[in-house]
């Protein structure tokens, strides 16, 4: 539950089973900071004090003795310390039982006091938490240095809609992905979903309905002649160490070529479906106005297959038909929706018999747009007559989403933005926040 019932509150307490648990976790989190245990906590100082000298003592020995080393670290949110005030606030924890050895580098035991200040206005921040006081022991901790290894700064491959390296890590988070496990992008692009997948041990699919993006490349970074004159999806994977994909396909998911009776052989199915702000949604077939006026293919090693528009409504129902019946149960499918204040409807996500929705977190991107990190898992074997019913008693997959780029990039005045804003009224966040 979050501190204080605030909703947005970035601090909630949780009840783990064990504190290996909760150092799993910790191996996995990205936008979890750290785990504390809690010791005590209090509006002021004097009540912190209070509930630290209220704690039971044998909970503390173990943490406590001459045979450790630890530190103080003190964290302010909301407000700013001085290190003078950081260490006013330590010397006034002397209190407290520690007998050990305090070491500032790398301590078996970190201790963390904890300031929360937030009772001010800010124009990106709407939340107000009252002043507190925590002080705990440190269980686990996130490794974010994993994103700076990752960092698309200095990836080999990448294209304007390279998906950032701490949002592919989430989403394979979301997927549950671990080793041995057999995932597919079904939009893989440049393979940023697919590197961060295969860091965490899992045997790696990618397919796009672009040819080139997968088979060519493009020039590398040395320039002609030299040992990167060009590089592909491969080059990303051979940068980081990685094994390479067991398969890159190009595959439409409207009209693929997998024969009917293969299903569940995949673990999860990872993807970030095309919606039209950078790139339009694509599917194979010549438009109707030059169908008949196509040139017969003359060499199929060269050939480019022609594509026409793809509505996102179409492609997510084909997504989702897909991950139903490729999935084991138990499997997931993770990608993003695309969502606006003016057209975002909780019952416009698409559906299927065979997945139920398991979590559904708005990532804002613009005052304009945000995009929507949906979650489903495979709860029941496909049933292709089933499929077959549902989708017959919703024949027009359109969603009001599919206008997006018109709303994106339509020219409000000021009494329409002003509106707007009444309209739908937008939190605001610092940084990124799911």
């Amino acid at each position: 539950m979050p501190a204080g019932d605030l909703e947005h509150s970035p601090f909630w307490y949780v009840t783990l089973p064990s504190e290996e648990t909760a150092k799993s976790i910790g191996q996995r989190a990205l936008l979890t900071k750290m785990m504390v245990e809690v010791w005590g906590e209090g509006s002021t100082w004097e009540e912190l004090e209070a509930a630290l000298q209220a704690y039971p003592a044998e909970a503390m020995a173990p943490w406590v003795g001459p045979e450790h080393t630890f530190k103080v670290v003190v964290d302010a949110f909301g407000s700013k310390l001085t290190m003078d005030d950081q260490l006013d606030l330590i010397e006034k924890l002397e209190f407290l039982p520690f007998k050990g050895k305090v070491r500032l580098r790398n301590p078996e035991l970190t201790f963390v006091l904890l300031v929360v200040d937030c009772e001010w206005n800010d124009s990106l921040v709407d939340v107000a938490l009252p002043r507190r006081y925590y002080f705990g022991r440190q269980v686990a901790a996130a490794d974010r240095g994993v994103l700076e290894s990752y960092s698309l700064k200095r990836r080999l491959y990448l294209g304007p809609t390279s998906m950032d390296a701490e949002i592919a890590f989430i989403m394979c988070n979301q997927a549950k992905v671990k080793r041995g496990q057999l995932m597919l992008d079904p939009y893989a692009g440049t393979g940023s979903i697919l590197v961060a997948a295969a860091h965490y041990g899992a045997k790696v699919m990618g397919t796009d309905i672009d040819i080139k993006v997968l088979r060519e490349g493009k020039p590398g970074p040395g320039g002609p002649g030299s040992a990167t004159e060009r590089v592909c999806i491969g080059s990303n994977f051979t940068q980081y160490g990685l094994p390479q994909p067991v398969g890159l396909i190009r595959l439409d998911t409207h009209k693929h070529p997998l024969r009917p009776d293969l299903q569940e052989v995949l673990h999860a199915v990872i993807g970030d479906p095309p919606y039209g702000v950078r790139a339009g949604g694509k599917k194979s077939g010549a438009k109707p106005e030059i169908a008949d006026r196509r040139n017969p293919i003359t060499d199929p090693s060269t050939h480019i297959p022609a594509t026409q528009p793809y509505t996102l409504g179409e492609c997510l129902r084909d997504l989702l038909d897909l991950s139903a019946r490729l999935l084991v149960v138990g499997g997931r499918l993770v990608y993003f929706l695309p969502a606006t204040p003016e057209t975002y409807c909780e019952e416009e996500v698409p559906g299927h018999p065979a997945l139920r929705l398991v979590a559904n977190s708005e990532q804002i991107l613009t005052m304009r747009y945000s995009r929507r990190l949906v979650t489903m898992e495979k709860v029941h074997p496909y049933d292709a007559a089933a499929a077959a019913a549902y989708h017959a008693a919703r024949p027009d997959p359109t969603m009001a989403i599919d206008r997006l780029h018109d709303i994106v990039y339509e020219q409000l005045d000021e009494a329409a933005k002003k509106e707007a804003a009444e309209a739908a009224p937008r939190r605001r966040c610092r940084g990124k926040q799911f």
